[in-house]
C-alpha cells in the first residue's frame, strides 16, 4: 500500500484558546472555533483526504472502512473512516491544522505540551448515502481497561450543515457517567454503537464552515445525521490524550469485547 504527498504550503495561522473557551468547554463539553488554517492548506488537505479515502479496502480497521456494516466489507463506504491517516501521510504533523488543535487541546486539557499525544481519524459521508451517526460518546468505544484524559477535535473540510451532516452537542453531558452502548442492529460485526432510548434534550446543532474545528470530552454526547445532500462531508478529526492508565477495576462496558470477539472471527473468515 503505497501513497505519496508532498510537503503541506506554509501556513502562518496560528489560533489559541482563551480563558473564555476553556471556562465554556468546562462547562458545556464542548467548544468551538471559527478557522484553524490558510484556504491553500485546506486545499493541500482536502488533496491528502480524497487520495487516502481511495486505498484499497480490507473491510477492517487497518484501512479505510465502514463501520456502519460488518467487519470485511469491501463495499465503497456509506460511511467511511480511517484510523491513523498519519500513517499514510506523515506530513500533517506539519500543518497548521495540527499544532493549532494540539496547542488548543493543551489548554483544554491543562497539562503540559510534552504530556500529550495525539493521533488523527478521517470520517467522510457520500453525497446521498452518507449514513446517521448515532447518538453516542467516544469513550464509549475505548478500552475498558484504561482511564482517560482526553479531548477531540474535529474540523470538516467542506462547509457543514444540519443536513449534509454537522454534529451535534448535549450541553454538559460530559459531566454524566458513560452510557450503555449498543451495536447497531444488535450485530456485534459493526463498529458503529448507538445509546438507545435517549432523548437529547438542549442538543445544539454546530454547522461550521470548512477550516473551522469543535473540541469535545469524551462523553459528551453527540451525533450527525445522515449526508442528505449532493456534496461531499468530510472531516478531520484528531484525538489529543495523555497517556492512559490501568484501572484497579476494569469498566463494565461489555460490548466492547463482543465487537472484539466479533472482528476477530471476521479476520478469521476473511484469511480463509
Amino acid at each position: 500500500m503505497s501513497v505519496s504527498f508532498g510537503p503541506p504550503p506554509r501556513a502562518d495561522h496560528v489560533v489559541d484558546a482563551d480563558d473564555d473557551d476553556v471556562a465554556f468547554f468546562g462547562a458545556n463539553g464542548y467548544v468551538v472555533f471559527d478557522r484553524m488554517t490558510t484556504d491553500a492548506e485546506l486545499d493541500w488537505l482536502r488533496s491528502v483526504y480524497d487520495a487516502l479515502a481511495n486505498l484499497p479496502r480490507s473491510g477492517f480497521p487497518d484501512t479505510v472502512f465502514d463501520p456502519s456494516r460488518p467487519y470485511g466489507t469491501k463495499e465503497y463506504p456509506e460511511l467511511g473512516q480511517l484510523i491513523r491517516p498519519e500513517r499514510f501521510c506523515p506530513q500533517v504533523v506539519d500543518t497548521a491544522m495540527w499544532k493549532n488543535a494540539k496547542r488548543i487541546a493543551t489548554k483544554l486539557l491543562a497539562v503540559p505540551v510534552e504530556k500529550v499525544e495525539n493521533w488523527g481519524h478521517l470520517v467522510f459521508k457520500p453525497p446521498h448515502i452518507g449514513r446517521e451517526t448515532p447518538w453516542h460518546q467516544d469513550e464509549g468505544y475505548w478500552d475498558p481497561d484504561l482511564s482517560y484524559h482526553a479531548v477531540g477535535g474535529w474540523m470538516p473540510l467542506d462547509d457543514v450543515t444540519i443536513d449534509n451532516g454537522c454534529l451535534w452537542f448535549v450541553p454538559g453531558s460530559h459531566k454524566g457517567e458513560v452510557h450503555h452502548h449498543h451495536h447497531i442492529g444488535d450485530d456485534a460485526s459493526v463498529h458503529v454503537l448507538e445509546i438507545r432510548n435517549f432523548e437529547p434534550l438542549g442538543a445544539v446543532p454546530v454547522p461550521m464552515r470548512a477550516g473551522g474545528m469543535s473540541f469535545h470530552h469524551p462523553r459528551t454526547l453527540h451525533y450527525a445525521r445522515p449526508n442528505t445532500t449532493g456534496g461531499n462531508r468530510r472531516a478531520w478529526a484528531n484525538e489529543f490524550q495523555t497517556a492512559p492508565i490501568k484501572l484497579e477495576v476494569r469498566a463494565n462496558r461489555p460490548w466492547i469485547d463482543e465487537g472484539r470477539r466479533a472482528m476477530r472471527e471476521r479476520m478469521e473468515v476473511a484469511r480463509g
